[in-house]
């Protein structure tokens, strides 16, 4: 049972969306460190490295840019993009895997459900509900890479139980992990302005250090009503230096993060009601220098109030609803004027789930948005889901999106360093939102022996926000000469392709899972592919299930040829990568895991290539365990 798609409980076939799940036992057969280590082998999924960021790895989904990925965590939103601007994938590391029940990843937009930057999908982490019983977990991994002998390793506790039974519930989560940074190149290079540096200081894995902490008490004050208290807290250090064309950048970010939320959940006669507050604080510490050399906090503040009601009519099944949004922004150094800048947005939602038959169900809905600059703007979407048999669904759906600017990009306060440190960026506050209108059509067949997903998808995408550096695009000039640049809608844009996922049992102990996605992108102004985003991608996985207690995997991995960069016509090849893996459980209580990741050590060998920041993590031997008591 899933719940992202509609707000309300459906199979994963009747689902009116693409979805997937990650189990908590997949979760748990193998290390992962943050979100896109979980999410990495589901179809239509990409996570790659952020070209020029030490390491740090952007989830995509169907080719979208990964800013119109939303991530969530129970069903609210997570994220801190103005906060953290560049090479953001701080938000993916903030919650305990030791917390987390199952991962709901939906590829295609649901803005009408949930808004903007649902341009490309959703990924909804749904965390574990205590029981009456006291149960905790210990996790440890380690891994070691054979490059240099350094590594990484996390640390993990969850409990969970009833400090009055059948009323009050508590949980707790915690994980702890480190990595040392990487060096994997050496020898002299030329950067862009022609002067040589030593590669060997730059790191191709930023030094990390994190640790998540999150939480929460449930009261079910009786059995139709029940209230409960959410927090989270997460402390993310990163060191390194950062190679790109420009040379050797160094890197430094402590990014802190406090959540709290309080949710309320009702059933009643004619439906159910859920209302809830959020808080979302997220402050990078020492981020901003103003032109007095005064360092400070770069600070945002997300809050949101949401509620929505479901009721029963007939042969419908209909849900709606409605969210407050407030963000605020505190940059000393780039809102050169005031130094805050803040956003109101507030929404209204209806969904339709009507069962036209025993074989087919409509969904259809829209959401209605008001943004204090952008005005209203509606997001309707339908999707039909057709039973065929018990081993045959067939569904199809058109919906549409939008993706409302950041603050940063509609203050003209905002002024920050770019074109690495050659030119300067403002602000634009007359653009317009990001639109796309999506399609998609899918068929899911099973066996009692094997299954299969295939899947067609098309996104038409509008006004794409990009800053323009480009000569004579010149909006102003910084006291010190630079140009100064803007940010402008400029770009229309195509992504489509296919997906295909399944499953074969070849034997009773064997089975054969794999997953295939071709893409297919197009800027329509200039008739190139988009950047960073590769045409083929596929992972094959065999499981020996060799007795109860003891399971064996090897999979391949493969990424195809990628251009990186249109402009200079740089393309990185395609590589695949070969991973081993075992599981042995000593009781139903403990695990043990250990592994390899890229057996034979592929690596990218073109300089043009490497010093874009592009690289593949060396052969990497890992052991783990995990207990529950």
């Amino acid at each position: 049972m899933v719940v992202t798609a509609t707000r309300t409980e459906t199979t994963i076939a009747q689902a009116p969306a693409s979805i997937s799940v990650i189990t908590e036992d997949d979760i748990l057969s193998e290390p992962g460190l943050a979100l896109n280590d979980l999410v990495r082998n589901v179809a239509g999924v990409q996570s790659q490295m952020d070209g020029g960021r030490a390491g740090r790895e952007m989830i995509s989904i169907r080719g979208m840019d990964s800013k119109f990925t939303m991530i969530l965590v129970n069903g609210r939103k997570l994220s801190s993009s103005n906060a953290i601007f560049r090479g953001n994938d701080f938000d993916l590391a903030t919650i305990p895997k030791e917390s987390i029940e199952r991962i709901e990843v939906i590829r295609g937009p649901m803005s009408a459900l949930y808004g903007s930057e649902a341009l490309g999908g959703v990924i909804n982490v749904i965390t574990k509900q205590p029981t009456n019983e006291w149960r905790s977990q210990v996790s440890g991994d380690y891994s070691i890479r054979d490059a240099d002998n350094g590594g990484e390793f996390t640390l993990g506790f969850n409990t969970s139980g009833a400090l009055i039974d059948d009323e009050l519930f508590l949980s707790l989560a915690m994980n702890k992990s480190g990595r040392d940074a990487y060096h994997a190149f050496s020898g002299m290079a030329e950067n862009s302005s022609g002067n040589e540096y030593d590669r060997a200081d730059a790191t191709t894995l930023e030094e990390r250090d994190t640790l998540s902490l999150s939480g929460g008490l449930v009261w079910y004050i009786n059995e139709n009503h029940d209230l409960a208290f959410d927090f989270a807290f997460n402390d993310d250090q990163r060191e390194g230096v950062i190679e790109s064309t420009s040379g050797l950048t160094e890197s430094e970010a402590t990014i802190k993060r406090d959540m709290q939320a309080l949710t309320y959940n009702g059933s009643f006669a004619w439906g159910e009601v859920q209302l809830s507050y959020n808080r979302d604080a997220v402050t990078s510490e020492d981020a901003a220098e103003d032109d007095n050399n005064i360092v400070s906090d770069i600070e945002e503040v997300n809050q949101q109030v949401y509620g929505h009601a479901t009721t029963y009519v007939g042969n419908h099944i209909l849900t709606f609803g409605g969210e407050w949004n407030y963000a605020e922004l505190i940059n000393l150094e780039s809102l050169t004027e005031t130094g805050k800048a803040d956003a109101h947005q507030q929404a209204l939602f209806i969904q339709d789930q009507w069962e036209l038959s025993d074989s087919y169900t409509l969904t259809y809905g829209t959401r209605l948005d008001f943004h204090d600059a952008y005005g209203s703007h509606w997001s309707p979407r339908a999707y039909l889901v057709n039973t065929v048999s018990d081993k045959l669904t067939l569904k199809g759906g058109v919906g549409s999106a939008f993706n409302a600017p950041t603050l940063l990009q509609t203050s003209e306060e905002n002024i920050i360093n770019s074109c690495k440190g050659s030119c300067q960026l403002q602000g634009n506050p007359n653009l317009d939102p990001e639109t796309s209108v999506s399609y998609e059509v899918s068929a899911i067949y099973n066996e009692s022996t094997w299954g299969i997903e295939a899947g067609l998808f098309r996104n038409d995408i509008k006004n794409l926000i990009e800053r323009d550096v480009s000569e004579g695009s010149e909006v102003g000039e910084a006291p010190d000469g630079r140009p100064i640049h803007t940010y402008w809608n400029i770009n229309e844009a195509m992504t489509q392709g296919v997906e295909l996922s399944g499953h074969f049992d070849v034997a009773d102990s064997i089975r054969l899972n794999g997953a295939y996605t071709y893409l297919d992108t197009e800027n329509k102004e200039t008739g190139e592919v988009l950047e960073d985003r590769p045409e083929h991608e596929a992972n094959v996985r065999v499981t020996w299930f060799a007795t109860d207690w003891l399971d064996t995997f090897a999979r391949v991995n493969y990424i195809g040829k990628t251009v990186v960069d249109v402009s200079d016509d740089i393309t990185r090849p395609s590589v695949a990568t070969v991973d081993l893996g075992l599981n042995y459980h000593f009781n139903y209580d403990w695990r043990l895991r250990a592994g390899v990741r890229n057996l034979t050590d592929e690596q990218f060998d073109d300089i043009e290539i490497t010093q874009r920041g592009y690289s593949v993590d060396p052969r990497t031997w890992y052991i783990g365990m995990t207990a529950n008591f």
